[in-house]
């Protein structure tokens, strides 16, 4: 089963995605590259005012004088097309642009289609049809058992149905001759004819029409046929996620620019949600009428998708910017990635709201100045000195310790347990004129079935006693010592003797 989606009026749709409520006002699209400029698409209530394709829009405003006329935008046409890849994707991974507004789908292997179709078929299109709706793009969607057969069907149905053809022989017979896309010059001859219907067509013979009209009858046949299908060229959505859009006029104030960054950055947040990523960095243009473009980035600190915080960003920088033109452009870009998984320790935190804290640091370095924001560092060699630091951003995901080294026995690092401790030989100190009588002597040496040699690092003691009430009251003293041979042991000293208690490995 295939499944074709044709977006109708596809340049004007681009042109007022984000824009829905032009959508009921009379609204004409130019195209600037004719000489001299034409009319490539108009609204229903521009149409219903007499505004056709092709009028220049000097013979447009004449017949409508409320008439919105804006240029046709190639870039805002790619992105619609990006879109709408980015979107189908997620309902079959096996999908082909055919053209500009015509996608292809095969739905092989889909879990939720093993039901018996129509009924199936047809909440799998409503499904796609909403998600469609939510990028405020507007599809006509048609299945069948070819691709031919589909795109037949979406070119027949209404933008809010959904027409699936079960009968193929009757569905294509009962087509008007206009959807195998004749010529001109064959549609009239075959209007001549009496020919209203592909059924009254076919029934001639494809023969006898071949040697009256010659060989593009072959492909009007072709177009009509039910059984025919072919491999799909496919594709992969692009990794992409941009939006742009250029003003009628010049605007010099801030409002209109955060007007439209909001929309943008809604919509931008709708198209990465299917797809599981989150926005890493904010890449705003803005285009100037001296020609120059304004380029900013903006790392977010903690990846989301939240329009509201990636907004708030953008607004907060947006204040601090000061430009010597007016605006006629902008544009935002979203550099897609995965979300941050964190596993913390018992006693660690994290940040409660990492895209707030990063609209206070921007406020304050729009009021101190970028230099005057952020974590003290000290410089090496003048750490002494009141003015020895400098200030680095702050980066709360990999936060710089300052604590000394320490030496490797003292490390949080597991020892094995000896069960039972092996009692063992410890050569201790000579006790010094100045030692106390309580003082235990430091072992110097050990030998034993674990370890034996000279000790080169002694670490201790450590006390420890209990039971001192009854007569099985314990006391023993503890030393963390390593060998010359790098055997790190941990020794135990009580009034019965010297025992192993643990090893590192």
């Amino acid at each position: 089963m295939y499944a074709v989606i044709r977006f109708p009026n596809f340049i004007l749709q681009a042109a007022l995605r984000g824009f829905s409520e032009l959508w009921s006002a009379p609204v004409a699209l130019v195209d600037p590259a004719h000489t001299p400029p034409r009319l490539c698409a108009v609204t229903a209530a521009a149409h219903a005012q007499g505004v056709e394709v092709g009028l220049t829009p000097t013979q447009a405003q004449a017949r409508c004088a409320t008439l919105l006329i804006r240029p046709r935008s190639t870039e805002r046409e790619t992105t619609a097309d990006e879109v709408v890849s980015q979107c189908v994707y997620g309902f079959s991974p096996h999908f082909e642009h055919t053209s500009p507004g015509l996608f292809t789908l095969e739905l092989r292997g889909l879990a939720e289609l093993k039901e018996a179709p129509p009924a199936a078929l047809r909440r799998w299109a409503d499904r796609l049809r909403s998600a469609l709706e939510t990028v405020e793009l507007r599809g006509q969607i048609g299945l069948g058992p070819t691709p031919n057969l589909a795109r037949h069907a979406a070119h027949s149905t209404l933008t809010d149905t959904c027409e699936i053809v079960t009968d193929p022989e009757a569905f294509v017979a009962a087509l008007a001759v206009a959807a195998l896309e004749p010529s001109p010059a064959v549609a009239a001859i075959i209007a001549q004819w009496g020919i209203r219907t592909v059924g009254e067509l076919r029934a001639l013979g494809m023969a006898a029409v071949t040697d009256r009209l010659g060989l593009e009858a072959l492909s009007l046949f072709a177009a009509a046929a039910t059984h025919t299908t072919r491999p799909l060229r496919l594709v992969k959505p692009a990794e992409r996620f941009a939006e742009t859009y250029d003003f009628e006029e010049p605007v010099e104030t801030l409002e209109p620019v955060l007007f439209l960054l909001r929309r943008m950055v809604d919509q931008l947040a709708l198209r990465l949600e299917p797809t599981g990523r989150v926005a890493g960095e904010l890449r705003w243009q803005l285009k100037l009428e001296s020609g120059v473009k304004l380029d900013r980035v903006i790392t977010v600190p903690d990846p989301t998708r939240h329009a509201d915080v990636l907004f708030r960003m953008l607004h907060t920088q947006l204040e601090s910017v000061r430009t010597d033109a007016a605006v006629t452009g902008v544009s935002l870009t979203v550099h897609p990635g995965r979300p941050l998984t964190r596993q913390f320790s018992l006693f660690q935190t994290v940040l409660r709201d990492p895209g707030q804290l990063q609209e206070t640091l921007g406020r304050l370095s729009a009021l101190l100045g970028a230099d005057r924001v952020g974590s003290p560092v000290r410089l090496a060699g003048r750490g002494h000195e009141r003015d020895g630091f400098r200030l680095e951003p702050p980066d709360f995901e990999q936060l710089k310790t300052t604590e000394p080294a320490r030496a490797a026995l003292l490390q949080p690092i597991p020892w094995r347990r000896l069960r039972p401790a092996p009692e063992t030989q410890v050569e201790t100190a000579r006790p010094t004129a100045t030692s106390l009588p309580s003082e235990n002597p430091r072992p110097v040496a050990v030998r034993g079935n674990v370890a034996t040699g000279r000790l080169k690092i002694t670490i201790g003691p450590w006390h420890a006693s209990g039971r001192w009430w009854d007569p099985g009251a314990w006391s023993r003293a503890e030393w963390e010592v390593e060998t010359t041979d790098g055997t790190a042991l941990r020794l135990s000293h009580t009034a019965t003797g010297w025992k192993v208690t643990d090893v590192l490995d």
